[in-house]
C-alpha cells in the first residue's frame, strides 16, 4: 500500500509533479514535490480590483455621506450600493493601474428625483459656509416634501460632514461655520434630495463652490 505525505497536499491549488518511490521501515512511500502555480490576472480582472480598492476608500472617506444617502440601510449595504453606482467615477490605466478619480461624478444616493437646486459660499476670513435652496417646479419627480441635504468634503484630510438643509417647496438660506479640520480651498460640496414619504431619492449634485475672502 502507498503512503502519501499528507501534508504535501495542503493547498489544493498546487500541482504534483518529480513523483519518486521508496522503501521506508518496510513500507512504499511515495514522495511527491507540489508546485504552486498562481493563475494569471487578465488585465480586466486586474483593472477592477484597483477600481473597488479606490472606491472602498472613498466609501470610508465619504461614510456620513453614503449612510445619509441610503437611510434605512446598514452601512455594509449603503457602501455596496455606493461602490457598485459610482464606477464611472474612477477610471484605471490599465498599464500602470494608475487612478484617477472624477469626484464630480460621484454620488451618494440612487433615484430619478430632481436633484435640488443648492448654492454654496464659503468665506474665508470667517470660515463661514452660506447655503442657499431654491423652491423648483412641482413634478413627479420633485415634491414640495422632498427634504434636501448637503455633504461637504476636505480634499486634504479626506473628511466628510453631512448637513440636512430644508425643503425642496420651501426656498431658503442657513449658514453655519467650517468644520474646524477643514480648509476653504479643499473644500467640496454636494447635495441630493429624499422623498420624505418613500425611499426615493435623486441622484447626487456637484456643486461649484463659491468663495468669498
Amino acid at each position: 500500500m502507498a503512503i502519501f505525505d499528507s501534508h504535501l497536499f495542503d493547498n489544493a491549488s498546487g500541482s504534483v509533479g518529480n513523483v519518486t518511490m521508496c522503501r521506508f521501515r518496510n513500507r512504499n512511500v511515495v514522495k511527491a514535490k507540489i508546485s504552486f502555480k498562481s493563475k494569471k490576472q487578465s488585465t480586466a480582472q486586474r483593472v477592477q480590483q484597483a477600481r473597488f480598492s479606490i472606491l472602498s476608500a472613498l466609501a470610508r472617506y465619504f461614510c456620513p455621506a453614503v449612510q445619509a444617502g441610503f437611510p434605512g440601510k446598514s452601512y455594509s449595504e449603503a457602501r455596496t450600493l455606493f461602490i457598485g453606482m459610482n464606477q464611472k467615477s474612477v477610471e484605471i490605466d490599465e498599464e500602470t493601474l494608475a487612478a484617477t478619480v472624477h469626484r464630480e461624478r460621484l454620488t451618494f444616493s440612487k433615484g430619478n428625483l430632481t436633484p435640488p437646486a443648492v448654492e454654496v459660499t464659503i468665506h474665508h476670513e470667517n470660515r463661514e459656509v452660506h447655503v442657499k435652496w431654491q423652491r423648483q417646479a412641482l413634478s413627479p419627480v420633485a415634491k414640495d416634501a422632498d427634504d434636501i441635504t448637503l455633504v461637504l468634503f476636505d480634499t486634504a484630510t479626506q473628511k466628510s460632514r453631512v448637513y440636512p438643509l430644508g425643503k425642496r417647496g420651501t426656498p431658503g438660506e442657513t449658514a453655519f461655520p467650517l468644520h474646524k479640520k477643514f480648509t476653504p480651498g479643499n473644500t467640496l460640496a454636494y447635495a441630493f434630495a429624499h422623498s420624505s414619504v418613500n425611499d426615493r431619492a435623486s441622484r447626487s449634485i456637484f456643486i461649484e463652490v463659491r468663495h468669498k475672502s
